[in-house]
């Protein structure tokens, strides 16, 4: 006896009051994420750019802007990142819950440790309502999806996830390099207007701006590595996707393999390094159109091939 189809119930899911909770928790907790990323900026670019100007001006100076320079990339490496990751852990974990109840899926407690505690959920949730009462996070994903069984729901939502996530990234590694570029290539071109001999020129200028160069490579790297590993684990739910629409995966094999997925973007969450809400405020109402037509083709897709499932 064939067993019944798991209706979709997403889109009423993740309008109710816990997952909105989930949402604000989980947003509250990636802003103190971001400040501490915002700090991490402010150390190692404005203020390396703004030693080198100090010791341009004054060469004498280079006895303190040399050392704190490097301060300040210690402190980056050895106190903010630390901080940092463990934000966006709890975060992850966060999102993790909520998509679990969302998809029905069960928690990987090796992979993703103890669920968070409800008093961080609920404390989170209330501290970011209190400062954006007006925040709208409903229809977190795409509502399209209560047309399919939720099998293939679930990996549209994954897809999508996924989708948001590469497509900031992108826009943000490019803005940064050009941005940072920019901003060294003008101190680097300017040191040469100075009189001053190769020794001091090294001691004033390039050694308090490497900061700058390093947190802005490293920061593209990071960037550029997240993107492809996301448009890897796209590729891999689309190809999923495509064949549970037509018969060669079934229903029953896709809870495994969505729950694997899950896996692969939760250490992704507390992992991929961060960038600043006003990528995602930029672009949101473009992405949650463009989320939402391409959720509605793959609706359509498999709604076209109803007679393959199985």
């Amino acid at each position: 006896m064939s067993q019944p189809i798991p209706t979709c119930d997403i889109p009423e899911k993740q309008n109710s009051e816990r997952s909105l909770k989930h949402i604000a928790a989980w947003t509250h907790l990636y802003g103190h994420a971001k400040i501490i990323a915002g700090w991490q900026f402010f150390l190692s670019v404005p203020c390396a750019l703004t030693m080198a100007l100090i010791a341009l001006r004054w060469p004498e100076a280079k006895v303190i802007t040399t050392p704190l320079s490097l301060l300040f990339g210690w402190i980056d490496i050895l106190c903010l990142d630390r901080i940092q990751n463990e934000r966006k852990r709890v975060a992850a974990k966060m999102q993790e819950q909520f998509d679990c109840e969302l998809f029905d899926l069960g928690w990987n407690e090796i992979r993703c440790s103890t669920p968070p505690d409800t008093e961080l959920l609920n404390g989170s949730a209330d501290r970011f309502r209190r400062k954006k009462a007006n925040a709208n996070h409903r229809d977190w994903y795409p509502v399209e999806v209560c047309r399919v069984p939720l099998p293939l729901a679930r990996l549209i939502c994954q897809r999508a996830a996924v989708w948001w996530d590469m497509s900031q990234r992108q826009k943000y590694a490019g803005w940064l390099v050009a941005i940072v570029a920019v901003l060294v290539v003008g101190v680097v071109t300017f040191s040469f207007t100075t009189d001053q001999r190769v020794r001091d020129m090294v001691l004033s200028v390039y050694l308090p701006i490497a900061p700058a160069v390093v947190w802005a490579v490293r920061e593209c790297i990071r960037q550029k590595e997240t993107v492809s590993k996301l448009e890897k684990l796209k590729g891999q739910i689309e190809g999923l996707f495509g064949e549970a629409i037509s018969g060669r995966r079934s229903f029953t094999e896709l809870n495994q393999l969505s729950r694997n997925i899950q896996d692969m973007m939760f250490d992704g969450r507390s992992r991929n390094p961060l960038f600043f809400d006003f990528i995602y405020n930029r672009f949101r109402p473009e992405h949650e159109v463009r989320m939402g037509e391409k959720a509605k083709e793959m609706v359509e897709a498999a709604l076209a091939k109803q007679e393959h499932w199985k």
